[in-house]
């Protein structure tokens, strides 16, 4: 054959291709490429909206409409997918994270950020060496983007809620522990993903009432200054950089990020103690523990960059993973604080909230539970109750409030292990009075991951029925 012919085949070859792609689309798709790249913004985005509402499966059309569109029609296409929450162009979407249209790569990415984790497989034998690289810079992104968004969330709620960090398992472990560890040491390459994901969660809970938590305004002041913040956390300096971030940020905006970038932190130890708890795993833990010894912040950062909370959380997880010598020894401590109030025992009218005793002893009652001693910890609130409700008998009227409200809560923690060891009776009892001295927050009833237990147990939803609202008695069988 000669070379014109061959040619020729390949010209008619190509053309048949280019046709067959058309007419596999059906029509109602095919009218609207051309509006996806029409001047005016509201036509883009009317066509874009049509697309969008078809009920039909056009994910085989988008993949054609792709082959045949120049970037500005696949900037429509990807948005398009996006708001249908269709994987039909992740193949297209991943060759265009290089792309050199600046706007077709961010859509892209906004689309690849959109997808559910486990839909992001690309065939990477298709990509090209720089194609590969982009992709796998972009997946780590994501990576971090969802950690980070599962860990700030934990902020918003009190305690350990019901599946806190189960949307954590769908990475590898080794992954998810190394990505860890990083955050814990405030690494700065985090400074990019907890920027978007606080965007993201501040903007989706602002018409929702989250407005009002004041964790939630804290992330929102913080949005942007994750970078100056993890730079100042990671080694307790104020370097150029770093005041160039007060600067362009204002200082109550880094303030806000370092104290919530702090809780991501303490978080991401939580996190982490839920692994398998490697003697790897403890090495590094017991790194980051002697680094944080020897760090203090100063000046202005003090207060909002406090590393107490960091130290204690690293004690509890080594405790969890079998060394419980830090634990104990902060335990042996606060058990010494009781014993040089002694004299404050014996007046009843002190307000229980003013009790250096059952402070300690509640604190004391805490670590224990979280490091998994719930038998510990039941001892240390029932001691509590009894001490209160001693106190509760010989006090005057101007005390009893406080005693009532310190009862409710080490009523309700009294459960919470009480549940945790599968007493569900003698868990259900003490509900029942936390509710008789006052406590009200039957919502976070029904999400307490140490309560999962008694929850299901058979007398728990006929209680529960019969003493919560009507609106959150409701949410019962939701949540069953």
């Amino acid at each position: 054959m000669s070379c014109l012919a061959a040619h020729f085949l390949t010209v008619i070859f190509l053309l048949t291709s280019f046709a067959g792609a058309l007419s596999a689309q059906r029509a109602v798709v095919k009218r609207e490429l051309n509006d996806l790249a029409a001047p005016a913004a509201w036509q883009r985005a009317s066509a874009i909206n049509r697309l969008v509402s078809i009920e039909d499966d056009i994910d085989a059309d988008l993949r054609v409409a792709w082959k045949i569109v120049d970037d500005e029609e696949r900037i429509g296409l990807l948005q398009v997918a996006r708001l249908r929450g269709s994987d039909a162009l992740l193949q297209d979407a991943t060759v265009s994270l290089g792309a050199n249209d600046e706007t077709l790569e961010g859509v892209a990415k906004d689309y690849l950020l959109t997808l559910p984790f486990e839909l992001l497989t690309p065939d990477t034998a298709e990509l090209t060496e720089t194609q590969l690289n982009d992709w796998t810079e972009f997946r780590s992104f994501r990576i971090r983007r969802d950690i980070s968004r599962v860990l700030l969330e934990a902020q918003m709620k009190p305690g350990k809620f019901f599946g806190q960090f189960d949307p954590l398992r769908e990475f590898d472990v080794e992954r998810l522990n190394n990505e860890l560890l990083k955050l814990i040491r405030a690494e700065s390459e985090y400074a990019e993903a907890l920027n978007l994901a606080s965007t993201e969660i501040t903007g989706q809970d602002a018409a929702s009432g989250m407005s009002l938590n004041a964790n939630w305004r804290k992330m929102q002041l913080s949005t942007g200054a994750f970078e100056p913040a993890l730079l100042y956390l990671n080694t307790m300096e104020s370097t150029k950089r770093v005041d160039a971030g007060v600067q362009r940020y204002g200082r109550e905006s880094i303030l806000s990020a370092l104290e919530i970038a702090n809780g991501v932190r303490t978080a991401a130890i939580r996190a982490l103690a839920q692994s398998d708890g490697s003697p790897y795993l403890a090495s590094e833990l017991g790194k980051c523990y002697e680094t944080l010894l020897s760090q203090s912040p100063s000046g202005e950062f003090s207060s909002s960059a406090a590393l107490g909370d960091l130290r204690e959380e690293i004690e509890l997880t080594l405790a969890i993973f079998g060394d419980d010598r830090l634990l104990q020894a902060r335990i042996s401590a606060l058990r010494a604080q009781i014993e040089q109030v002694e004299d404050v025992r014996s007046n009843v009218n002190i307000s229980a909230t003013s009790r250096p005793d059952l402070i300690v002893q509640n604190r004391i009652a805490h670590l224990k539970l979280r490091s998994g001693d719930f038998k510990g910890a039941e001892l240390e609130w029932s001691a509590g109750v009894e001490t209160a409700l001693a106190m509760l008998r010989g006090s005057n009227g101007r005390n009893r409030s406080s005693l009532s409200s310190y009862l409710a809560t080490v009523y309700y923690n009294l459960a919470c292990t009480q549940s945790l060891q599968l007493k569900h009776t003698k868990s259900l009892h003490s509900l029942k009075e936390a509710v008789r001295y006052g406590y009200k927050d039957f919502s976070w009833m029904l999400e307490d991951g140490d309560l999962e237990s008694v929850r299901r147990f058979e007398r728990f939803d006929e209680w529960f029925e019969d003493t919560a609202p009507p609106s959150v008695a409701d949410r019962l069988h939701d949540n069953s």
